[in-house]
């Protein structure tokens, strides 16, 4: 994706930067809303990480504008604000989703994610290609296939491989997992993402070859389609 980051803070802004070109998107980057207004009728974006707090108008504001003026590109607010008022504002503007700093970064590329499959930015048949190792996944029966080989996959040990398939090369921490796949936002105290990715593994690893699924001491997981 082609995104425009909107932010002030110079030290977020380029570690932003980083993470969203090692995952394969490009980044332009201003500081003020008058430079994003600007940008966004030069360039096509496909979507906007806005700050709210900008130095010389709200992120609020700077939305307004771009809709005002038929702008539809998908909308993303970057902020510390976390109330119910101000994130009910933002949507009224017309944004599309809220991040409160200081976040995660997988959850900022998977909200980024979310809003470009919404948008249209994505097709329905791609999950129908996708592959791991040997596999091909069924998305329709939630299974992998190979040859006569077939391995039925449980609703939440699918859900679980999508996420991390969905966010590959990239090293997602037990408490990311536990919100995206459990729904749980709180450490339950068990080993339950643990236990999963353990059969996961035993379905889709082959015997003596790396494991697709490497962990990442104190950190979380990782998968590689290709080990």
């Amino acid at each position: 994706m082609q995104i425009l980051l909107v932010e002030d803070d110079d030290e977020l802004a380029r570690q932003t930067m980083h993470w969203l070109h090692e995952a394969g998107h490009t980044c332009t980057h201003c500081t003020t809303g008058v430079a994003a207004l600007s940008l966004q009728r030069q360039q096509a974006f496909a979507a906007v990480i806005l700050d709210v707090g900008l130095p010389d108008m709200d992120g609020f504001t700077v939305v307004e504008k771009m809709r005002a003026a038929g702008q539809t590109l998908p909308v993303l607010f970057l902020t510390a604000r976390d109330n119910v008022t101000d994130r009910v504002r933002g949507l009224k503007a017309g944004g599309d989703d809220y991040v409160t700093k200081p976040f995660a970064m997988e959850e900022l590329l998977a909200r980024l994610e979310a809003l470009q499959r919404r948008a249209g930015g994505s097709t329905t048949t791609a999950p129908a290609t996708r592959h791991i190792g040997r596999w091909t996944l069924d998305p329709i029966k939630r299974r992998l296939l190979h040859a006569d080989e077939k391995i039925e996959l449980q609703p939440r040990e699918w859900t679980l491989l999508e996420v991390l398939l969905s966010n590959e090369g990239r090293t997602l921490t037990k408490k990311f997992l536990l919100e995206k796949v459990w729904d749980i936002q709180f450490d339950p105290g068990t080993n339950v993402v643990d236990a999963m990715i353990c059969r996961l593994r035993r379905k889709i690893d082959t015997p003596g070859q790396p494991s697709h699924l490497q962990t990442v001491r104190g950190k979380g997981y990782v998968i590689k389609a290709v080990p």
